[in-house]
């Protein structure tokens, strides 16, 4: 049955490859466009079992008495070359600019309060910001040692804002990039910095490294294996032709994450490079049997044919026995471990279908058209040189 399927494979790539790669290619663009919908999964208590006792105990302790983040706005001094820089926290321009994020961040829409501990400072001067770093220094050291706690570090460097929200998780990252945004328009005086932290700044921050991570990766396993597969081959075309069919797979793995609800987290993140040094070994065996069979002297249709026929079952085979040891960690009691074991499982299952489907038709392409195209323009270029 699976030689009848994989001979018809072989006919329409044979009869109609443009019309295959017409599918492919409109299948590629709808699965394409779901790539937007992929959500990105940075919060650690959406990582473990929903289900398990910790977690629900949690979620009703939150349900019931209230819960929120808190996300840290830190203000630090740092070096500047600014004649007129801050040197230490406690100078007034700190509290204006605290004042200011205070009434700033506050506006935001799922933002539930701004405090922060040098309020006590303001508080003790009648509720006015001080004009003068002596006039801070003199109230702070008149406080109380207990309420000295938290208002600044023990080496005047750094003072706290906290901003609270119980927005989902989902939303937290979301929240923390307006937040970056209204920081940069704040007006920071030279020398100090001011940075968000805490878990869902950390939350925000590993999706962003999670996308340039997937970015830097999959274009070092692009660039690696054309290299590899330029020296094996010897060509640019051959080189790129087995890379077509797996590009696509990828596309369509991605879009299934999107189908399917499976997060893109700190697993399914590499996904991209896994199925690149995977996926085009089946590329690779199905051009390397079409070169043996031209060798052989069969025609460019029975060498096709054998091809997709023999190396395709091999390849069918072993897509079967990778899906299986990829299936299994879909039953993993982890989430991440499962949403793993979910995307391999079809990625590595879409590699095979278009390395059948996609790049034989590529190759009678490059075949009939591509080639006897290239090689009259070189000969028209050739006799209007000589000309």
């Amino acid at each position: 049955m699976i030689n009848e399927i994989l001979s018809k494979i072989a006919k329409s790539s044979i009869n109609r490859p443009f019309l295959v790669l017409s599918i492919v290619f409109i299948f590629t663009l709808l699965m394409a466009g779901l790539l937007p919908n992929v959500k990105s999964q940075t919060d650690y208590e959406k990582m473990v079992p929903q289900d398990d006792p910790v977690i629900i105990s949690f979620n009703k302790v939150r349900d019931n008495f209230g819960g929120s983040e808190i996300i840290m706005v830190g203000i630090e001094v740092v070096p500047s070359n600014s004649p007129e820089k801050v040197t230490d926290i406690r100078d007034p321009r700190v509290l204006e600019l605290i004042d200011f994020l205070k009434k700033d961040l506050v506006s935001i829409g799922d933002v539930n309060s701004v405090y922060s501990p040098t309020d006590k400072i303001v508080v003790e001067n009648n509720d006015i910001i001080p004009k003068d770093i002596q006039k801070v220094r003199t109230i702070y050291q008149n406080l109380p040692e207990s309420s000295k706690n938290g208002i600044y570090s023990s080496d005047y460097s750094m003072a706290l804002v906290h901003v609270t929200t119980d927005v989902s998780s989902d939303k937290q990252e979301e929240l923390v990039k307006e937040i970056n945004l209204r920081l940069k328009e704040a007006p920071i005086p030279p020398g100090i910095q001011v940075i968000t932290t805490g878990s869902p700044a950390i939350g925000e921050l590993m999706g962003r490294l999670m996308a340039e991570s997937q970015a830097i990766t999959g274009i070092a396993a692009l660039l690696a294996i054309f290299t590899i597969l330029y020296l094996y081959f010897k060509s640019f075309v051959k080189s790129v032709l087995p890379l077509i069919p797996v590009g696509c797979a990828i596309i369509w793995a991605a879009g299934s994450m999107a189908i399917f609800g499976i997060p893109m987290d700190m697993a399914t993140s590499i996904m991209g490079s896994l199925l690149l040094g995977l996926g085009i070994d089946y590329g690779v065996h199905v051009y390397h049997r079409y070169e043996e069979e031209l060798k052989k002297g069969s025609s460019l249709n029975e060498a096709i044919e054998t091809t997709v026929i023999t190396t395709g079952s091999a390849v069918v085979t072993t897509t079967a026995t990778t899906v299986a040891g990829f299936a299994a960690l879909t039953i993993a009691p982890l989430p991440m471990m499962s949403n793993m074991g979910k995307v391999c499982a079809l990625g590595i299952f879409f590699c095979m279908a278009a390395v059948i489907s996609i790049l034989p038709s590529l190759i009678i392409i490059e075949e009939r058209h591509l080639r006897p195209t290239i090689k009259k323009l070189k000969m028209q270029l050739k006799g209007d040189s000589n000309e």
